[in-house]
């Protein structure tokens, strides 16, 4: 009997919807019965998570852990065997007990490194410009702060390059407007500043917000130098599940 995937959703619920779609993409399956069972706690009421991490230690974190928390109990006892988050910034709170759960949670943090490494390895201009395999971050400014893209690139030996703090107001004003439905102006938007990143060194951007993979789907650019937190998170998946994904929609098979 295939393992039941417990998913925490809803920050937000567009791009929990994206990622059981890409989840469903990449399963090998050739009918209904080949895909995993799957439940779904979509909780638009935690608290923001940039917000928290912003205000710095304190009750506003607290809260957000604790809520995190409650939720991924509550997909355990209704038969989860792993959890998956499509939410970047709430793996900060994730991380703080995740090894006291009895169930895996899938990490968005090193999937999307793992994707971003052979990526940027695969490219040429990064390593004739910097001599490393290299990729933008784009994030919440709460991700950002928190150094664990920075630290999971250091850790894979990939140079990641931080945009001038000006660029996550612009993500921020991004995220928003996928949040509520914008596509048009969130596209928009983001063709402007992703041209503006790789304009200055064309290497990957990793979109390690999840709402920032929706903006780069609305905006019409190729998804070659893009690398998803959603395609990473749900190809992450499928393998701690005991799958083989299918390497679709600009996922490498690492």
């Amino acid at each position: 009997m295939k393992a039941t995937l417990g998913i925490l959703g809803g920050m937000g619920p567009a791009a929990t919807a994206e990622f059981l779609r890409e989840f469903t993409l990449q399963t090998p399956a050739d009918r209904d019965q080949d895909h995993f069972p799957s439940i779904s706690l979509s909780d638009p009421t935690v608290p923001d998570r940039t917000e928290a991490i912003l205000a710095g230690p304190g009750e506003a974190r607290e809260k957000v852990a604790a809520q995190l928390r409650a939720d991924c109990e509550k997909l355990i006892s209704w038969g989860a065997a792993a959890i998956a988050c499509p939410c970047n910034t709430a793996h900060y709170f994730l991380r703080q007990f995740q090894d006291e759960l009895s169930v895996p949670i899938v990490d968005i943090i090193d999937a999307t490194a793992d994707q971003a490494f052979s990526r940027a390895h695969q490219s040429q201009t990064a390593s004739e410009s910097f001599g490393a395999p290299t990729a933008w971050l784009t994030s919440t400014r709460g991700t950002m702060r928190t150094g664990l893209y920075q630290d999971a690139a250091a850790a894979r030996g990939l140079e990641l390059l931080v945009p001038e703090d000006s660029y996550f107001d612009e993500f921020s004003a991004i995220i928003a407007l996928v949040k509520s439905g914008d596509m048009d102006e969130a596209g928009a938007r983001w063709r402007e500043v992703y041209g503006d990143l790789t304009g200055q060194h064309d290497i990957p951007v990793l979109t390690a917000c999840t709402e920032l993979p929706l903006a780069h789907a609305a905006s019409g650019l190729p998804g070659k130098n893009e690398v998803s937190s959603l395609k990473s998170l749900a190809y992450s998946t499928l393998k701690t599940l005991g799958a083989i994904p299918l390497a679709r929609s600009g996922v490498d098979p690492i």
